[in-house]
């Protein structure tokens, strides 16, 4: 039986809705062109701005789990008084990143902002868990399915779609075998329908991004958003290690180097908050 990929919008259409889990005025910082005092709201499902000025559009989005929040360091006009200014990154695929500049002001700023940047990371850590089933990341490779011998780790990701869409699927990453290590991409956790195979070679480009909050990872042009944080930090080291293995050639593993791979990927498995 043909499964479906489940498949999530993050994009503005969705109104958000209900009581503001936090809400208060604070400057938007349109860089090259304007700042001006906005209302703040952070939902449950997503964030409204509502400039003071009603010729100014208002914005609302959901929250998204490909996301980055981060403090920045801006020097302030001369008279401005203190500054502390934080970015809210929205990653979307074709070069459509979205940014929201945002800043607090007056004595109290870098404490306001401590408290906004807190909020909008549980917010979207929130919704993040909330797309991902009750399924641990596994070593073990999965019984009568022998495409899955060669298994370091496996468990749920979602991949970056077109604009405002995200995919389950459940990722493999496999040995190295022949210079290549491949990163198979399935309907579920049954293994049973190929969605798709990312190479990773020795050229790979492996990134992240580091700041307050952010559980988003690359593979080439491939973006995947893990559960957690620490999630994240597993599937970087495992893909980071099968890469250093090609960069010097190492030779195809045997069964029980695999297992000692698998055996160092499942002590920091076990070792994730519950």
């Amino acid at each position: 039986v043909e499964r479906t990929v489940p498949t999530f919008a993050t994009s503005g259409a969705e109104i958000v809705s209900g009581e503001a889990l936090r809400s208060g005025r604070i400057l938007r910082l349109l860089l090259g062109e304007s700042i001006h005092e906005v209302t703040l709201s952070l939902y449950a499902t997503g964030f409204a701005i509502s400039p003071e000025d009603p010729r100014c559009r208002a914005t609302q989005r959901a929250w998204s789990p490909f996301s980055l929040v981060e403090r920045c360091r801006v020097k302030a006009a001369e008279g401005s008084g203190e500054w502390a200014v934080f970015k809210l990154t929205i990653f979307r695929r074709e070069g459509l990143d979205l940014t929201f500049y945002f800043a607090c002001t007056g004595s109290e700023a870098h404490k306001e902002r401590e408290a906004w940047v807190s909020s909008i990371a549980h917010s979207i850590g929130r919704v993040t868990m909330s797309l991902f089933p009750d399924v641990p990341i596994t070593v073990e490779p999965l019984a009568g399915r022998e495409r899955t011998r060669s298994r370091i780790m496996a468990g749920y990701l979602l991949q970056g779609g077109s604009a405002d869409a995200v995919t389950l699927l459940y990722c493999e990453l496999l040995a190295y075998s022949g210079g290549v290590a491949r990163m198979v991409l399935y309907r579920d956790h049954w293994c049973e329908q190929v969605v798709a195979r990312i190479a990773i070679a020795e050229s790979s480009g492996i990134s992240t991004r580091k700041g307050s909050y952010c559980t988003v990872f690359g593979i080439d042009q491939h973006r995947f958003c893990a559960r957690t944080r620490e999630e994240k930090e597993l599937w970087l080291r495992a893909v980071s290690n099968v890469k250093v293995k090609l960069m010097f050639e190492a030779p195809d593993p045997s069964p029980g180097e695999i297992a000692v791979f698998r055996a160092a990927v499942g002590e920091r498995v076990e070792a994730l908050p519950a």
